[in-house]
């Protein structure tokens, strides 16, 4: 097998489907998390394999190789599922071992057998189906009664793109950061996505008494509409107005011709899983592994060594001491 990491590039020959294979998207990313935008060009069994990844260094100078950072998408491999899938980590694992790489993060929808998932991460999604009435309709009674509250007290909302849309949304998401104790992304890292991926976002702000109430950014492709980031007054949570919003946008999909609102990702179990699922039908596990590609260490200990040579220059009777004493550290 053969491996060569190269710097991202840009295709303009080869347009992405969804903005997490951009250019723009990758370096945005790369930037914000002190990451190296790279390409993966495997190649085994004569066949060719593009992964997209990133590569981190530490302050003591080892490498990492992460596939998925910041998205469980931005690490994709196309055509690549199951065993398939599987296989090619293996090999990758196996062939970085031999470089100076030290260690491989993933954060993927796929399983992996026999390596051990460090997430809680499900994501959550609301299929449009035949129409979105019949989304309706399979919802609570207690969930279409909170969607119509906010509405009835003059909820309204507009979905564009907007640099002043951008700044509504910027200050209720910096709010409802503060309001959980998170840290927000910069406001410069959403204007620089708003201006390189322009064709794959959209903004949404709604809005109660003329005052900008929630807020949400999604990416847009194809099929899905993808809730990436979103802030909510603290003022107006009662109100339900964030259900009225992921409603709103359920709607949107479906005059759009989208047949995925994607919720995005929640801890499963937590309070904000718990609400998502008043309207996703659908859920997902996202896997998160971490495995070391450092070459293993010798079977044979240097302890070991010394306790055969000892042996075999002593009485058995030292070599019965020995065996109570060390046996158990060479299973």
């Amino acid at each position: 097998m053969t491996l060569l990491i190269c710097p991202d590039q840009a295709s303009p020959s080869n347009p992405s489907a969804d903005v997490f294979s951009t250019a723009g998207f990758r370096a945005a990313i790369a930037d914000e998390y002190h990451l190296q935008a790279v390409r993966i060009l495997m190649e085994t069994a004569g066949n060719g394999v593009d992964v997209p990844a990133f590569l981190r260094r530490s302050l003591l100078g080892e490498k990492t190789l992460v596939i998925g950072a910041g998205f469980d998408k931005t690490g994709v491999i196309q055509g690549m599922a199951g065993e398939d899938y599987t296989q090619v980590i293996g090999q990758l694992v196996d062939t970085l071992g031999m470089s100076n790489i030290q260690a491989l993060e993933i954060r993927t929808t796929q399983h992996i057998p026999c390596i051990t998932d460090e997430s809680d991460k499900v994501e959550l999604n609301v299929d449009i189906g035949a129409t979105v009435e019949a989304v309706w309709n399979g919802l609570s009674t207690n969930t279409r009664k909170n969607i119509r509250r906010p509405l009835k007290r003059g909820f309204t909302s507009v979905i564009s793109k907007s640099p002043e849309l951008l700044d509504e949304f910027y200050q209720l998401y910096r709010m409802s950061l503060h309001d959980i104790g998170s840290l927000p992304h910069p406001r410069h890292f959403f204007t620089r996505l708003l201006e390189e991926c322009a064709d794959y976002i959209e903004i949404f702000v709604g809005y109660m008494e003329g005052i900008p109430v929630v807020s949400s950014i999604s990416f847009t492709s194809q099929d899905e509409i993808y809730g990436a980031w979103s802030g909510i007054h603290t003022d107006y949570k009662k109100h339900n107005v964030f259900l009225a919003m992921l409603w709103q946008m359920v709607e949107y999909c479906g005059k759009t011709g989208r047949k995925t609102y994607n919720l995005g990702r929640s801890s499963a179990g937590s309070s904000q899983h718990q609400f998502k699922l008043k309207l996703a039908n659908r859920s997902h596990k996202i896997y998160y592994y971490r495995i070391k590609t450092a070459p293993s260490h010798k079977a044979r200990s240097r302890l070991q060594d010394a306790a055969s040579w000892l042996i075999r220059h002593t009485p058995e009777i030292v070599m019965d001491g020995l065996s109570r004493s060390l046996l158990h550290r060479f299973y």
